[in-house]
């Protein structure tokens, strides 16, 4: 046992021993999911992150799943603040109190994974408000270029910068964002905010509703500021995906200062209007409760639904990771579960090839990729099924609808 012990501790500390660097381009949660795994089994690991201050929530809520809280409990990290049901209910546009399940659930919000991942990686490694603006391959170094001309040489490159990632155009300039025809409003809610009877509806449940018009919302506790899960002290979250044609989305996306953005609009940021007509739309589209809910939110804010599938990873030395490969919809509950499950899965090649890192890497891309385009089938599988249903209401619609008779 003490041989096993000390064979296994040896062979961990060989990235250690030979000096195996690794530079990550991205501070989000892939590439803090990646700092933590290639850290333990002896890397050197630097992160390089565009924003200069605290990053902002990308979506408020989560479905808690296991790659990522296997990894954090492997790699020594924090406990991650979660909140959690006993029941999904499934309501009905019309009313009623719906259906419900015994279906226990954990929740949290990218706020509180993005804290417990970042507390887990020493400032030293964390290098924010410098930006990777180029990446060049050379032997078996890669350099990348920060913003301010520093050139940093290491064994690795990850491209951890996201959706929209720039490492991806350079590398797969025919792969482009295919918007998937509609976007999720979304709203948080501190609990103190939330009327007695919205409370208790929807207490201990994962709440559903279908829309009329096809999509549905759901709603469910995160934590609250600073990871607080004491009731009281939670956020009541909520998710309503609404078609959007290509025609409007341009004008969805315009903020209240007539800023164009690319792919969503943060808190604080759309027009009143665009609030005031979500609010009118909601009685007319969801279970009274839901539309309640929609109408006590004062800053809801919006995420375009896009697709982003990759017919490979990596490039040499070289790999993308997290959203930077693939970008799956978040009917999956898999983007953070992905960033996770890619991290572990480089660390383990990497551990177990040792000195053959070419071999780990293509070892970690094959896994990368088939865990990717089963999660991205599964997201187009449920994307597709509600606007299926949507296109049969219309259907239904239109022939009860009274011709006319010239």
């Amino acid at each position: 046992m003490i041989l096993g012990d000390f064979t296994l501790e040896k062979r961990m500390s060989w990235h250690a021993e030979h000096g195996f660097t690794v530079t990550i381009g991205g501070g989000s949660v892939a590439g803090l999911c990646n700092a933590i795994a290639l850290r333990k089994i002896g890397a050197t690991v630097r992160i390089y992150e565009r924003v200069p201050g605290p990053m902002m929530a990308r979506g408020a809520g989560i479905v808690v799943q296991g790659e990522l809280t296997r990894l954090l409990a492997e790699n020594g990290a924090g406990a991650l603040p979660r909140t959690s049901c006993q029941g999904r209910r499934y309501l009905d546009y019309d009313g009623g109190d719906g259906t419900l399940e015994e279906a226990p659930q954990d929740f949290t919000s990218w706020e509180a994974i993005h804290a417990a991942l970042r507390a887990a990686v020493p400032d030293e490694c964390y290098r924010a408000g410098s930006e990777v603006t180029a990446v060049t391959q050379t032997t078996s170094k890669v350099a990348a270029t920060l913003v301010d001309g520093t050139i940093v040489e290491s064994d690795l490159f990850l491209s951890a910068d996201g959706s929209g990632s720039a490492t991806r155009r350079r590398m797969l300039p025919d792969v482009a964002a295919r918007y998937a025809g509609y976007v999720a409003w979304r709203g948080v809610l501190d609990e103190r905010d939330v009327p007695g009877e919205l409370l208790s509806f929807f207490h201990d449940r994962f709440t559903f509703s279908e829309a009329r018009s096809g999509g549905h919302m759901l709603a469910y506790f995160i934590p609250g500021r600073d990871g607080a899960i004491a009731a009281g002290s939670r956020r009541l979250n909520w998710v309503w995906y609404v078609h959007v044609s290509p025609a409007d989305l341009a004008g969805v996306l315009t903020d209240k200062n007539c800023t164009r953005h690319r792919s969503s609009i943060p808190r604080g940021a759309l027009p009143d209007g665009a609030i005031a007509a979500l609010k009118a739309r909601a009685p007319r589209e969801i279970h009274p409760k839901m539309a309640a809910l929609v109408s006590e939110t004062p800053d809801p804010f919006l995420q375009t639904i896009v697709d982003v599938r990759v017919p490979k990873t990596l490039f040499g030395r070289i790999l993308l990771t997290g959203d930077a490969a693939f970008v799956v919809r978040p009917h999956t509950a898999g983007g953070t579960a992905k960033a996770a499950y890619e991290a572990a899965s480089l660390a383990r090649a990497l551990n177990s090839a040792r000195a053959n890192v070419d071999v780990a890497l293509l070892s970690a891309e094959r896994q990368q990729l088939e865990y990717g385009n089963a999660l991205y089938e599964y997201g187009l599988a449920l994307g597709n099924r509600w606007l299926r249903d949507r296109r049969a209401d219309q259907l239904d619609l239109a022939r009860n609808e009274p011709t006319s008779k010239e």
